[in-house]
């Protein structure tokens, strides 16, 4: 099987472990940067590129290949389907998981807000978008290398793109805490504050405590529209569970939940229930780990 890989540098890596379960007889990338890839050909476009540079390159490469795979980030899942039209070929999005039977594409994704997987099947060749949370990079170093000066018309141009400031990753974060609409007032975050530093974790919370109230940032929401996390410890105060939310930690190690209604939905995706109120659950807690 032949595959085209369509990415930026910093998610190439774990683009090819997403379809090395597929054992591609030839690989060659289309990239943006230099970037440790194990793939036959590595093609770094120089420049600044736009979604309709991309699709014009990608298009033009793509002839010959069984596969052409891409990783869901927001520019790629606007590139993705556009490649699919302009080559008259399916496209599968957020795929997990691929495989080949009988000559076709076998590919699995969350459905359901992610309480389900959805299994598809598609003709080759195809157009594939991973969802690369669960891989790790593969690491190497490309057989042979070249650099390309697209000459493609840019109908839309970058004139400006800065960092955002932030002052947490929680994507990195191996412990957090995290409060929802059972905390009653801002005020008690203190609380909370205290309990995540004896247990040198991070703090998160769920969209309305951020986004409605106001009383934590953007950047520590955790779920659907927010940050997706992979701690050793989830730890949910006073959170319900919708599935907004838990689409967010669905991949943590340990989640423990902490809430008065004993028929939460968030007792259904947690290790350990605790029906308790936060209130009186917290301060045991500081004082155990005070100890």
């Amino acid at each position: 099987m032949r595959i085209l890989l369509v990415s930026d540098s910093s998610n190439l890596p774990k683009l090819i472990s997403s379809v090395s379960g597929l054992n591609p007889s030839y690989m060659e990338a289309l990239t943006n940067g230099e970037s440790p890839a194990s793939v036959d050909k590595l093609l770094i476009l120089r420049g600044s590129l736009t979604n309709d540079c991309w699709v014009e390159l990608a298009s033009e490469r793509a002839k010959g290949f069984d596969l052409v795979a891409l990783p869901s980030t927001r520019d790629m899942r606007e590139i993705a389907p556009r490649l699919s039209v302009r080559l008259g070929i399916p496209y599968i999005s957020g795929v997990t998981q691929a495989s080949l039977e009988d000559g076709r594409v076998r590919a699995s994704r969350l459905c359901f807000g992610g309480r389900g997987i959805e299994l598809l099947s598609a003709s080759l060749p195809s157009v594939l978008s991973f969802d690369l949370s669960g891989f790790e990079p593969s690491m190497g170093s490309p057989k042979s290398r070249e650099e390309l000066e697209p000459a493609c018309e840019q109908r839309v141009r970058v004139l400006e793109r800065r960092e955002k400031a932030s002052e947490v990753d929680l994507s990195k974060a191996e412990v957090i805490v995290s409060v929802g609409r059972g905390l009653r007032r801002k005020e008690d975050l203190e609380m909370i504050r205290e309990l995540a530093s004896l247990l040198r974790a991070e703090i998160a919370c769920t969209r309305p405590i951020s986004a409605d109230l106001k009383w934590l940032p953007e950047e520590r929401h955790v779920g659907m529209t927010g940050v997706r996390v992979r701690p050793r410890l989830y730890l949910a105060l006073g959170i319900s569970g919708q599935i907004q939310h838990v689409v967010g930690f669905r991949d943590a190690e340990t989640v423990v939940a902490v809430n008065t209604d004993a028929e939460a939905p968030i007792g259904e995706v947690s290790d350990y229930f605790v029906v308790a109120d936060l209130y009186e659950f917290v301060p045991r807690l500081i004082e155990a780990l005070r100890r």
